[in-house]
């Protein structure tokens, strides 16, 4: 009797750890199929901050997926080749993508810095001449 209890506890307990991940997945998790569904014009489309890192993780996502099913015999080869070349671009478009964004904001930075020099020389000028005639 003792040797059934602690089977069934041994069976709940495997049971509530196989299925824990599924039931406590964080709020902004990336879900597989949204890596799927991402339409063609939104991979081109000028991305948000917070949005490129999302867009690399699910072309990432589903790339380790293709790669799953292929292993698993799940897939043809010839799917395969087409869902790993069609998920590759969009990962290499949401890299460039990245790439670029912080192209844009070195420029900017470079900006800033040479204005905040530009006024401090102005600002050391000013006074020097303001020394200079007094």
């Amino acid at each position: 009797m003792m040797a059934i209890l602690v089977a069934v506890g041994l069976g709940i307990a495997a049971l509530a750890f196989v299925l824990y991940p599924l039931y406590h997945r964080p709020a902004d998790a990336i879900k597989p199929a949204d890596a799927v569904n991402l339409p063609a014009d939104a991979i081109h489309r000028s991305l948000q901050d917070d949005a490129l890192p999302e867009r690399e993780m699910a072309a990432r996502i589903a790339l380790q997926e293709v790669e799953l099913d292929y292993q698993l015999d799940n897939i043809s080869e010839d799917d395969y080749q087409q869902l790993r070349d069609r998920y590759m671009r969009r990962a290499l478009v949401a890299l460039k993508s990245r790439y670029q964004h912080e192209q844009e904001l070195d420029t900017l930075i470079e900006e800033q810095v040479r204005k905040l020099k530009e006024q401090a020389e102005k600002e050391q000028s000013d006074e020097t001449t303001r020394e200079e005639h007094t």
